[in-house]
């Protein structure tokens, strides 16, 4: 904190004038990189698509946002020690929802369409729900979050350790990846 209020020509508390602790600094500052992230996101989008392209269409867009931003990105997502609760950290959540909307909504538009072979609901099927835009199985909230969690890894291991052996393009390993977790996760429908 003290670097760069010096570097903006600012004392250290300054800061304090307008936030009640440097938790709640930084969870402004994650929030607005997480709005900054579902605009691009969204923007990136088009609701035309079909649910394959939305998909990857977002991933390509929080990769870019990412590579684009990525000291914002390291702070938003940090790779040790996650973030600390403070009062406003509700608010970070609700922005982390926004970035997941777009694919969610992809992904339900998929299953709904038969783009996409439900998966077994199972005996816990209790909806995940995004309020007012979508309601997810537990199944169904596990393929999200697997598919996520494939975009969002393959991002930090770029932006951490660059292309892996035998990959000179990043964007095409990128592409690979996540096309190959989609294959994975996503069996067509009849």
């Amino acid at each position: 904190m003290r670097e760069i209020c010096r570097s903006l020509g600012l004392t250290p508390g300054a800061p304090y004038s307008h936030f009640e602790s440097t938790l709640h600094l930084e969870d402004v500052i994650a929030y607005n990189g997480l709005l900054s992230l579902a605009r691009s996101i969204g923007i990136a989008v088009d609701p035309t698509l079909g649910p394959s392209e939305r998909l990857l269409a977002a991933s390509h867009a929080y990769r870019e946002w990412a590579t684009r931003e990525s000291a914002l990105f390291g702070f938003v997502f940090p790779t040790s020690g996650g973030r600390r609760e403070s009062p406003f950290t509700t608010h970070v959540r609700t922005a982390a929802v926004a970035v997941a909307v777009p694919t969610t909504c992809a992904l339900r538009d998929g299953w709904d369409a038969g783009t996409f072979s439900r998966p077994g609901r199972g005996p816990d099927a209790f909806p995940v729900e995004i309020p007012g835009i979508v309601v997810l199985s537990p199944a169904e909230a596990r393929i999200a979050n697997a598919l996520w969690a494939t975009v969002h890894g393959t991002v930090v291991l770029e932006l951490t350790i660059g292309t892996h052996d035998g990959w000179d393009d990043r964007r095409e390993m990128f592409e690979w990846m996540v096309s190959t977790a989609m294959s994975a996760h996503l069996s067509t429908g009849a």
